[in-house]
């Protein structure tokens, strides 16, 4: 067995026919299972871990996950993240890396970092920087990286989708190296009006689903203790008020408004499809943004917590 610093020699090519298209039909067969989509409802989901998560992984809504990264960077400022990362960290892990856009502009802006991106679905691109790769994984099974692996590891809009989260930031604090950082970016769910026109009952069925499948959509207002209980210090929460649609007088909160807006419109039956008829056993919804968006001043909010686990025992 190869010491962890070792080189693996590749083996020779013996010109076997037969142990090649062995391989060639292992790969094949891999392949296709992950690409075995669940088709329902007219949406496409994932297959690999069939049914543990909600979100379909169709171009519609792959669409709308674009489109949500680009509201994320408007609202941080055009940064990807705030944790104040140095630039010559080594490794970076995206769980839940959807489209991988974010791995694939961390990527591009960091050269010299390794950056790893992973998904239940292979919906990524082919084409990538030369330093970044994405692999199918369920960050919820046991990890296989070394511990102290990682400088950054980072989650995004995992909201429904986790049962146990302590758990996930155990493993989160054991991979990281000392000196390094978790950042966590999640939407509120609670859809609210300046205005008092939108109440608190408007992600009732959202809580209703989470509570049944015990994976709460409303993580964003309780990840910053449970992070802090796994160890981390220095936690920072940095809450961001969304408009959602063109109502804002400021100009960037308008644009900001505007792309939130678009990403409901887009993605908005994806969000509600599986959740609505698998797990509370509704009718096929017909399913719309029941908000006068440019006047009833209706917002949400973006949460984004980082923390640090400390390079020095404070023991």
């Amino acid at each position: 067995m190869a010491d962890d610093d070792e080189a693996i020699e590749a083996r020779r090519d013996d010109s076997s026919p037969h142990s090649s298209d062995s391989e060639i039909d292992d790969t094949k067969s891999i392949e296709s299972s992950v690409t075995q989509y669940r088709i329902e409802h007219g949406r496409q989901y994932h297959a690999y871990k069939d049914g543990t998560y909600w979100q379909p992984n169709d171009d519609r809504q792959n669409d709308n996950l674009d489109i949500s990264h680009h509201k994320f960077l408007l609202a941080l400022g055009g940064s990807l993240l705030l944790a104040p990362v140095e630039k010559n960290i080594q490794r970076v892990l995206d769980i839940g890396t959807g489209t991988g856009i974010w791995a694939i502009d961390f990527a591009d802006e960091f050269p010299n970092t390794q950056v790893i991106g992973t998904d239940l679905s292979p919906i990524q691109p082919n084409m990538v920087p030369e330093n970044c790769e994405f692999l199918i994984d369920d960050c919820r099974d046991d990890w296989t990286y070394p511990p102290e692996h990682f400088d950054l590891i980072h989650i995004r809009s995992l909201f429904g989708s986790i049962q146990d989260w302590p758990a996930l930031y155990e493993q989160v604090y054991k991979h990281l190296k000392p000196g390094g950082y978790i950042e966590q970016v999640e939407i509120s769910i609670n859809i609210r009006s300046d205005n008092g026109t939108v109440g608190p009952d408007s992600p009732l069925l959202f809580e209703q689903a989470g509570n049944i499948t015990g994976c709460t959509f409303q993580i964003s207002e309780s990840m910053k203790p449970m992070i802090a209980a796994s160890g981390f210090e220095n936690v920072t929460e940095t809450v961001i008020k969304t408009p959602i649609g063109g109502w804002a007088a400021d100009p960037k909160l308008r644009e900001l408004g505007r792309w939130a807006l678009l990403g409901f419109d887009i993605g908005l039956e994806g969000y509600a499809m599986a959740t609505l008829t698998r797990v509370l056993n509704a009718s096929l919804p017909t399913l719309f943004f029941p908000y006068e968006t440019d006047s009833s001043s209706v917002v949400n909010r973006i949460r984004l917590i980082f923390g640090l686990r400390f390079s020095v025992d404070s023991n």
